[in-house]
């Protein structure tokens, strides 16, 4: 009887622990599965998706401090979430230092106007042109070019040369 007892105790622990592993298993098969699942439509949006810089242009003619650049939504796909761009300028400051930093969306850049904006209002839609306006600290040097590169939530980049000119 006591071998009887021993058996069944042993078959019914067998028989659990393989349940957890097959539960554990198939649970990590679903969370794969689901990784996979966002990671090709994340890169089915990026495949559609494509930005252009059109112009860049200098704000105030005496001091070479803010910018605004006009910029299309060339792709396919709706961008709406700003905070997630990032706007990366390069350029001299009047001390000759040579100057690289990501402008934080809100105090650094921000978005001016989009149009025509006539579907999904503050939504940067397929064929709308955005204007952003950017401001440098310290300020660009007199009669120097920088760079300004935007990148998307999505990767997705362009950049585009800005002259400072003090009249």
């Amino acid at each position: 009887m006591g071998n009887v007892v021993s058996g069944a105790i042993v078959t019914t622990l067998f028989l659990l622990v393989t349940m957890v592993v097959f539960f554990f298993l198939l649970s990590s098969f679903t969370n794969r599965s689901l990784d996979a699942s966002a990671a090709s439509a994340r890169q089915g949006a990026r495949v559609h998706s494509a930005i252009q810089f059109n112009s860049t242009a200098q704000a105030n003619a005496g001091v070479c401090d803010v910018y605004s650049v006009v910029v299309e939504n060339t792709g396919d796909i709706l961008m709406d979430d700003f905070s997630e761009m990032d706007l990366i300028v390069e350029y001299t400051d009047t001390g000759d230092t040579a100057v690289i930093e990501r402008l934080a969306h809100a105090t650094g850049w921000s978005v001016s106007s989009i149009s025509p904006d006539t579907r999904g209002p503050s939504e940067w839609n397929p064929g709308e042109i955005a204007t952003v306006n950017f401001t440098l600290s310290p300020t660009a040097k007199d009669g120097t070019s920088g760079l300004v590169t935007m990148a998307t939530y999505l990767g997705i980049s362009d950049s585009s040369y800005f002259s400072c000119a003090i009249s």
